[in-house]
């Protein structure tokens, strides 16, 4: 009888592995500090303020949800990631060799900013209810970029 043997090749699985193992980065999309400021709105009014009755409604002022950040977020970002490449070798194998997810995160923060700013473009991918008053116009002919404000308030941060 003879006996043969296999190798397995696991260089870097240590690295990988430690870059599991390590307390993951932590990644915020939204209207993050200084980006909170409203240009040309009404004294004491946020962005922050106006993005939370947009994303969650406030059916008691008759406003409907019209969500730009979690329901796009859950919706695209998967889709996102892929066509950013974010889950191919080469990107797993800077992961390994960093031994960080820190890189890989930021690609994720880029793909979440890309996937809000779309959902501004396409009126939340045409899930966003119309306007309840059919005559109202705005400058860009889009809803919820009146003053691009609230759009542009939207940062990212990833912090390790």
């Amino acid at each position: 009888m003879s006996e043969e043997s296999d190798t397995i090749n696991i260089k870097g699985l240590d690295q990988l592995l430690k870059a599991l193992k390590a307390r993951p980065p932590l990644c915020r999309i939204g209207i993050l500090g200084n980006s909170n400021a409203r240009r040309g709105g009404k004294s004491g009014v946020t962005n922050a303020t106006v993005g939370a009755v947009h994303e969650f409604g406030a059916p008691g002022r008759n406003i409907p949800q019209r969500s730009f950040l979690r329901v796009p977020l859950t919706d695209k970002l998967e889709k996102y990631l892929e066509q950013s490449r974010a889950f191919d070798k080469e990107v797993l194998a800077e992961v390994i060799a960093q031994g960080s997810i820190f890189p890989w995160m930021q690609k994720v923060a880029a793909s979440a900013k890309q996937v809000v700013g779309d959902a501004f473009e396409t009126s939340g991918f045409g899930k966003w209810p119309k306007w309840k008053d059919p005559n109202y116009r705005n400058e860009g002919g889009m809803l919820l970029v009146d003053t691009q404000s609230l759009r542009d308030s939207i940062t990212t941060e990833v912090k390790a």
